[in-house]
């Protein structure tokens, strides 16, 4: 059973619990790659009664297909969504059509009641390692948060803002950054394999060789070809003989083989693959 919950998290989902009151809207940021075991359950019920955008991340390492799909399933439920590449600059014009569309009906309403347009307040909120940090610092042209590829990262909760300068309110926007959260069990341990395979648990409460060959039999079964144009080895095998055949060819370890498979997922060196089906 995979599971990490630091103690950190169950208090940073009861300030959320206090600050959503202070905000327009929520950015949910959930990872292209595994759209539907990224979001958080406990935060969804939290913001249930507010209006939301999804943030599908690491566009360039996703299923187009797939990606699209979700978009189509989210904006189905009422919600925004949008799907970015966060090492793109271009990334932020889209997001900003996205976030002034979902603000338009409060602001026609302030404006009735003869209020000024003001900047949006956003809560920005994901599992960790999502993009969250890298994110942040894109929409405000500098690094004020810290980045890393583990997670944890991020620890407190704060605001930013962003594009203070310019003139046009829908132009600016103030930020709650906070801490990426999980929640204490995953019921379904696909959900568990998937979020390791993004990075968003500890590879210290992992079983690596066991990650490992779950990823080899999804790919076998759901995007054949990518293992054999990225190692040159037959994959019509049992996953387990896969990794001890490729193991030893590469002269490694099967969990040396483990890590080097995951870190290629990662890394986007396997090809575009989206893990969740919105089927299921």
């Amino acid at each position: 059973m995979i599971q990490w919950y630091p103690g950190h998290m169950a208090k940073a989902i009861r300030e959320m619990g206090e600050n959503v009151k202070l905000v327009d809207l929520v950015v949910i940021l959930v990872d292209g790659r595994a759209p539907s075991s990224s979001i958080n359950p406990k935060l969804e019920e939290l913001f249930q009664n507010k209006k939301c955008i999804y943030v599908l991340t690491k566009k360039d390492k996703s299923d187009t297909k797939k990606v699209n799909e979700w978009i189509k399933h989210f904006t189905a439920l009422g919600n925004y969504a949008i799907s970015l590449n966060l090492k793109e600059n271009s990334s932020l014009k889209p997001f900003f059509n996205v976030l002034n569309s979902a603000m338009e009906e409060k602001r026609q309403k302030d404006l009735k009641k003869g209020l000024k347009i003001r900047p949006a307040k956003l809560m920005i909120v994901g599992i960790p390692n999502v993009g969250k940090s890298t994110f942040i610092n894109r929409l405000v042209g500098k690094k004020v948060v810290a980045v890393g590829d583990k997670p944890g990262v991020t620890k407190l909760q704060q605001w930013i803002r962003v594009n203070e300068n310019r003139k046009d309110p829908k132009e600016k926007c103030e930020l709650l950054d906070t801490p990426g959260v999980l929640w204490p069990k995953f019921d379904d341990q696909i959900v568990g394999y998937n979020l390791a395979l993004i990075g968003s648990i500890s590879d210290n409460v992992v079983s690596l060789e066991k990650l490992a060959l779950y990823l080899i039999e999804y790919l076998q079964k759901n995007y054949p070809g990518v293992l054999f144009k990225r190692y040159e080895l037959d994959e019509a095998i049992e996953a387990n003989f896969y990794l001890n055949k490729l193991s030893k060819i590469k002269h490694l370890t099967e969990l040396e083989m483990a890590k080097v498979l995951i870190n290629d997922f990662r890394n986007g060196y396997l090809g575009c693959v989206t893990l969740d089906e919105v089927s299921q």
